[in-house]
């Protein structure tokens, strides 16, 4: 879908006769134009800001960088595979990157962004009370894109938003997996959390390695295929 979306707004682009520097116009306008939700809109854009196609100035707006025009097959993620596979792909690179992520970004984040992550982590938790999957789903991918930010590294920024290129399949199954599963996801946001304000980043390591064994659980997966995997770093303590 993603890939579509960005074939859409290039042609857009070249209509309009925008070159690299000059800004988007309203997102309100563009995501009419493409037929789509802001949300997905902005989804997108938080995509090409990854791959260092866009950038993305708070107050100001989107801007295009040269990289925008000079990729040829961007591959953001709608590569054709089963349901099945997308979400293994998924939950496979949950396991191996959001450690080696976290733990980086537990050595770099800055007071601000820490305070960002606490106010995400509050909104995390009010939008389970609405029960709406999609909130949930929208509010974790804020607290990980803070997370990932913080690590100051854009290849980073970028592997996050390619997880989060597809819908993350896993909250649609988040509301009817036991109370105690969903506990256990909500605690580790909060682990993470705890650990990254603590700086205690072998914690953070293992808080994030356990939400992903927590999150491969709600979705009824075998948790014994992701303890077989190991990110280089958690290779170090063993």
């Amino acid at each position: 879908m993603l890939n579509d979306l960005f074939k859409q707004l290039e042609a857009t682009v070249q209509s309009l006769g925008l070159k690299p520097g000059d800004r988007f116009p309203a997102e309100r306008q563009l995501a009419a134009e493409l037929n789509v939700s802001r949300n997905t809109f902005r989804r997108l854009l938080h995509t090409l800001e990854g791959r260092g196609m866009v950038e993305i100035k708070k107050g100001s707006g989107t801007f295009l960088k040269p990289r925008f025009f000079n990729t040829q097959d961007p591959y953001l993620g709608t590569e054709k595979r089963s349901a099945g596979k997308v979400m293994a792909d998924q939950m496979e690179t949950v396991f191996l990157f959001f450690p080696i992520i976290i733990e980086l970004a537990c050595h770099r984040m800055t007071p601000a962004q820490l305070e960002m992550l606490q106010k995400s982590n509050v909104a995390l938790s009010r939008s389970i009370f609405t029960r709406d999957h999609r909130k949930v789903w929208l509010e974790s991918l804020s607290f990980f894109r803070i997370i990932a930010k913080g690590t100051g590294n854009s290849m980073m920024s970028g592997i996050m938003e390619e997880i989060f290129a597809v819908d993350m399949v896993p909250f649609d199954h988040f509301f009817k997996a036991t109370q105690k599963s969903r506990e256990e996801l909500f605690a580790d946001h909060v682990n993470i959390l705890n650990a990254l304000i603590e700086k205690e980043c072998a914690k953070a390591r293992q808080a994030a390695r356990n939400y992903a064994v927590h999150l491969n659980r709600i979705m009824g997966n075998n948790t014994e295929a992701l303890a077989d995997l190991q990110s280089p770093l958690s290779k170090e303590d063993a």
